[in-house]
Parts: structure tokens; sequence; C-alpha cells
């Protein structure tokens, strides 16, 4: 039947017919690679939280999340990293004056032993998501304490993620015990301690610089009483 048709066709039919079949062949093939050569997703977010994050959102953060992976996290080889769990109880929602949505939450990716703490955002309508940051927690919430996290801003021994720290006073109004902060930059710690017992306090301050991951030997640590006058708790 289609040699029949064929036979009745005129040259000119037939050429048609040709160009017809060369067009939704190469159609075809373009479909076929396009589908092949197509950006995968890289990091793929477990959501079981059930956040209600646009699917606009949601993508942006998965593909910063991978270009975080892929350029500082070592001996990475896979191309799709489908267990990006958002950690339970940290998903927050913040809604903004003009209407704007402001996200920041934890996620941890067991296969990798990383920890990486996010915060994006979006206008009200959705259509717009804005920067996603994806940077480090300090050392005690990582869920492996025991690698080293490189974030868009920030990593593990980032000072600021460990000062200021504050020990305030039991007593209402009373100075802190202890007040501490740093200049990353100027690679100084600076420490001022109740002058009811600075020696005690001193050494608090001291345990907990201990506790952190910071290479203390790389800072200046300067030391002060309060000159605020000191209202003491009684022996």
């Amino acid at each position: 039947m289609f040699k029949t048709l064929l036979g009745n066709l005129t040259k000119n039919q037939k050429i048609v017919l040709v160009v017809i079949a060369q067009i939704l062949v190469i159609a075809i093939i373009a479909s076929v690679l396009q589908f092949a050569l197509a950006d995968k997703p890289h990091a793929t977010i477990d959501d079981a939280n059930d956040s209600e994050m646009p699917g606009d959102a949601e993508d942006f953060i998965e593909e910063n999340i991978w270009q975080l992976i892929e350029s500082n996290v070592p001996n990475v080889d896979r191309n799709n990293i489908k267990d990006v769990t958002i950690r339970e109880g940290t998903y927050e929602e913040s809604e903004n004056e003009d209407g704007s949505i402001s996200v920041n939450f934890i996620v941890d990716i067991d296969s990798l032993k990383q920890t990486y703490t996010v915060s994006t955002g979006w206008s009200k309508d959705k259509s717009v998501v804005y920067e996603v940051i994806v940077d480090c927690p300090p050392q005690e919430l990582m869920k492996y304490p025991e690698t080293v996290c490189q974030g868009t801003y920030n990593n593990t021994y980032s000072l600021d993620l460990y000062l200021p720290y504050v020990v305030d006073s039991s007593i209402e109004d009373a100075a802190p015990l202890v007040f501490m902060d740093g200049n990353e930059s100027k690679r100084t710690i600076d420490v001022t301690v109740s002058a009811c017992n600075p020696e005690q306090y001193k050494k608090l301050a001291t345990d907990y610089l201990d506790s952190t991951p910071l290479d203390l030997s790389e800072y200046t640590i300067n030391f002060e009483v309060s000159s605020t006058d000191a209202i003491c708790e009684e022996e």
C-alpha cells in the first residue's frame, strides 16, 4: 500500500515528503539530545518538614547547595545528592513589613557528613526568590562536628560563630559577669569580666574559648576588669 502511494506521487511530492521526513528525524534527535544533556538536579532536598517553599525557591536553594558542595567538599563522586534534609524544628518563616517572606533553616547531609545553615526569602507573590546564603553553623550545631564546614561567607573556624559571648549576672540591672567579642581582621579577642570575682570569670571565659574549634594561638586575647560599678552577689 505504501509502495502504491509512493508510486502515485509526483517527483516534487516525493522530494517534499523526503524533506519532511528528514525534518522529523532531526527534531526527534534534537529532543533526545536536549533531554540527555539537560542539567540534572545535583542536590535534592528531602523535606521531611513539609515546608511550603515555592518550587522556584527550592530549585534555587538546591542549586546553591550543590555549588557549595562541588567547590568545597573533597572527593564528591556523585552528581545527585539526595539526602539534603531540613533538620526538624529549624525551619522558620517570618513575614516582613512589605509582605515578603524571610526563611532560615538548617540542613544535614548524612552522605557527606555536612551541616549548613540556609537563609533566603521570596516576594509576597512568590514570583521573586531572593539571594540564597548557604553558610556554616557553630560547631556545636554540626551533626558531624568532626568535619569541617566551608560556607559561602564563613567556615567552622569563623570568629563570629562563637562571639559575642555573654554571661549575665543573676542580679537585675547588673553588668554581665563576662562579655567577650572579637575582631577577625585584627585577630583580637577582647574579654571584659566582672570586678566581683575577676579570676573566676576570666577562667570561665578561657574555658569557653577552649571549647571552640578556634586556633587561639592565632589571636591576641585582651582581658580587662569591668570599670562599671559591680553589683555583686552575696556570698
